[in-house]
């Protein structure tokens, strides 16, 4: 029956134009299989129900969505433009451009388009690649803006209209970008949503992440003539490169409007498929870095496949390191003695500002400092006033007395060691560190400047930015491991963030006192965050560099927050302020991080907002029970982990990893969680697997173990309440892990 109205409304569509019918349909489809998916295919039913809604707009700009062709499968090629001849929004127009395939099929599927209203197919009689096929694209366009797409690629239904809503926002927009995901060779599966930021040019200096969908106002293309012949690959990476160069006005629209392709020769699957792409990718940025005047380095990083950008300090500017520090002699040593021995950039000064140690280790930090200065030759100012404690102020104070072009406030915990592990993520050596920072904190749209931090064990992450969630501000993969690559390269590659740690934070002069310096009325709590917040407001991006890493002896100084319940009511009454004064910021804004991430995390995992799964929790009757063999963890038969168990709201959320060490392939892997409660009742939960290919990454040497990752999330109403043990089976073998959850 319900395929029967969607071969009704296909013919319908077919014949006389898009029709809303055929895609209601559609997504009913959808809807019907949505508990025999993956978490994301859940999280679109649930995420995606109003694409089709519609509401007029004020502002309705015609766009040009120009489609460069060449040799692609007919069926890739109808859906390519149905897709767009499809959209919710009407005001559009097609540009097609064959670039001379050789394939004689294409010709014959343009032509079945070819003079229909709003369709232009343009036939180039000699080869020219991508960026000329696309030129002509642009210079046939009549639309005020052009949107681009690739001949096998697909538009959501809603695409357009989301741009022409952001345009209403704001008209004076000239480029706007949406989040994407992957769709499998056959069209059938979606799969690796991107959620991006709003615009954070140190983070498209580090890759090309706007990507897909992109569209341009028409005047823009035409000033910068369009994309460049000689960057094929990434040809759209050095237009965008051109177009940030030409304005500010760039748009966001955090929604899935972009259906990406994963064909065997297409970077949708890997970078490394195009390696002449990784050619272009580094050109571009370096002609980028000499059209805008600045010194610097491109290298690449071969692990992820991308390059990073390293601005050199211009001008041989002076850095004055700031270090608040009371009664901690042995840490400040310490802290010096890293600077002084592991830093190559040597135009700087050290400023120690002391509000009140005691007589005792006021003289010795005062017997320290001048054995450090007669022994490295650097200034080292020691300003020593008693007065309660007050971070902001004793920031504020250093920053006074400094002589420096740039600030560097830096935790009298952190440790610059050389004994932190080489990583082939890493292209910085450790001595660089200063001068890295400095290069970057000179960029002239760079605020804040922060690095990577560590805990003393040299490898688990203590800060790589700091991200504003509805539950206040929080370090991003606080605790993570640095051995995998998370979300894009989240702690690899140099990202923009919202704020970054007061631990380590540079910042030019001149743009810390425009931000009025560190807020004193913050004494202890969220004063960094502040001070980034107004960085923010005044246009600035905080960056945080991932190369840099420094050890983070983390709160010797004064203490956790969390220890004590009067530090947690100040720590919550500081917070209360931090947003009573930015109040842009409240209900967890960041213009760093996608709302369809979770709120209440920094693993940077998407938000799991769907329907209640009433089919995946099943009681196991005694007899299926006994059917499991329950086998000893220590001889690792079924090797695991639990990467986490959660509870939000109704719905229960447990994901890791599990694999049979005594098969000969895990690749058709089918793993369950079990639930055993503590009356004895065992419940199954089914789960779908996850591609995990940060553990191969980590050069575990199991084979396929990028397949043994597992996902679920499941309704816990039709749970008896009680407390659970948690375990995992997979082939009629089962763990009971160490993890219990309680409903």
């Amino acid at each position: 029956m319900l395929m029967n109205q969607v071969k009704k409304a296909y013919s319908t569509w077919k014949n006389e134009g898009p029709d809303m019918l055929f895609y209601k349909v559609k997504l009913k489809l959808d809807m019907k299989n949505v508990f025999r998916r993956s978490a994301y295919s859940r999280w679109v039913e649930a995420n995606e129900r109003d694409i089709m809604d519609v509401e007029e707009l004020k502002y309705n700009p015609l766009f040009s969505v120009v489609i460069p062709v060449y040799n692609v499968a007919d069926n890739m090629l109808r859906e390519c433009i149905d897709s767009v001849l499809g959209q919710t929004y009407r005001n559009f127009e097609i540009v097609l451009v064959d670039d001379a395939s050789t394939q004689k099929s294409v010709r014959k599927v343009l032509g079945e388009y070819e003079g229909r209203p709003g369709i232009t197919v343009i036939y180039r009689q000699k080869n020219g690649h991508i960026s000329r096929t696309t030129n002509d694209g642009i210079q046939a366009a009549k639309g005020e803006f052009v949107a681009l797409c690739d001949c096998d690629d697909l538009y959501a239904p809603n695409a357009l209209y989301e741009i022409a809503r952001k345009l209403n926002e704001d008209p004076s927009l000239d480029y706007i970008y949406s989040d994407e995901d992957k769709i499998s060779e056959n069209g059938k599966k979606r799969s690796n949503p991107f959620f991006k930021p709003d615009w954070s040019p140190e983070t498209f200096m580090s890759f090309m992440y706007t990507c897909h969908l992109s569209v341009f106002r028409k005047t823009l293309l035409d000033e910068i003539s369009g994309l460049r012949t000689g960057f094929e690959g990434s040809q759209d990476y050095d237009l965008v490169l051109r177009v940030m160069e030409k304005t500010t006005r760039i748009g966001h629209v955090p929604k899935i409007l972009y259906h990406w392709r994963m064909r065997t020769e297409s970077t949708a699957n890997a970078l490394a498929a195009k390696p002449y792409a990784l050619d272009a990718a580094a050109r571009a940025k370096e002609e980028a870095l000499k059209r805008r005047g600045q010194k610097g380095k491109v290298t690449l990083i071969p692990a992820v496949s991308q390059h990073r950008v390293t601005y050199f300090p211009q001008g041989d500017p002076m850095v004055s390191i700031i270090i608040p520090s009371k009664d901690n002699p042995d840490i400040l040593s310490m802290c010096l003695a890293g600077i002084l021995k592991h830093t190559d950039y040597q135009n700087y000064e050290i400023v120690v500002v002391d509000n009140g140690s005691s007589d005792t280790n006021r003289k010795k930090i005062e017997g320290f400092i001048e054995d450090f200065r007669k022994s490295g030759g650097h200034d080292i100012q020691y300003l020593y006033q008693p007065k309660d404690f007050n971070f902001s102020a004793m920031c504020n104070q250093g920053a006074a007395a400094a002589k420096g072009d740039f600030l560097l406030f830096l935790n009298d915990d952190i440790e610059v060691s050389a004994s932190i592990k080489k990583s082939p993520y890493f292209t910085a050596e450790v001595s660089q560190w200063l001068s890295i920072l400095a290069g970057q904190a000179q960029v002239s749209y760079t605020g804040a400047v922060s690095c990577k931090l560590y805990y003393p064990d040299g490898n688990t992450i203590q800060h790589a930015g700091v991200v504003n969630l509805t539950i206040g501000p929080a370090h991003c993969l606080y605790g993570f491991s640095d051995s995998f690559n998370y979300y894009y390269g989240r702690n690899l590659l140099d990202y923009n963030c919202c704020s970054v740690t007061g631990a380590c934070l540079m910042i030019g002069r001149e743009k810390f006192d425009e931000a009025g310096g560190f807020d004193e009325e913050l004494p202890v709590a969220y004063n960094d965050v502040a001070l980034c917040f107004r960085l923010v407001e005044l246009g600035y991006f905080n960056v945080v560099r991932n190369d840099v890493t420094l050890l983070h002896h983390e709160s010797v100084s004064r203490g956790l927050d969390r220890a004590s319940a009067v530090k947690e009511e100040r720590r919550a009454r500081e917070m209360k302020k931090l947003y009573e004064k930015h109040p842009e910021f409240t209900k967890g804004y960041d213009p760093c991080y996608n709302p369809n991430l979770v709120s209440d995390r920094v693993d940077f995992s998407f938000d799991m907002k769907y329907a209640s799964d009433h089919e995946k929790v099943k009681r196991l009757p005694e007899k299926e029970s006994a059917s499991l063999r329950c086998v000893d963890p220590e001889k690792k038969i079924l090797v695991y982990h639990l990467d986490f168990v959660e509870e939000r709201g109704e719905l229960v959320q447990i994901n890791g990893w599990i694999y049979n060490s005594r098969k000969k392939s895990n690749n058709h892997n089918k793993v369950n969680v079990l639930l055993k409660k503590d009356t004895g009742e065992m419940y199954s939960i089914k789960t779908t697997r996850s591609f995990r290919p940060d553990l191969q990454e980590a050069n575990m040497n199991i084979k396929e173990l990028s397949l043994a990752g597992f996902e679920t999330i499941f309704s816990s109403e039709n749970l008896p309440r009680g407390k659970y043990k948690v375990g995992l089976e997979l082939d009629k073998l089962y763990v009971m892990c160490k993890s219990w959850l309680e409903l």
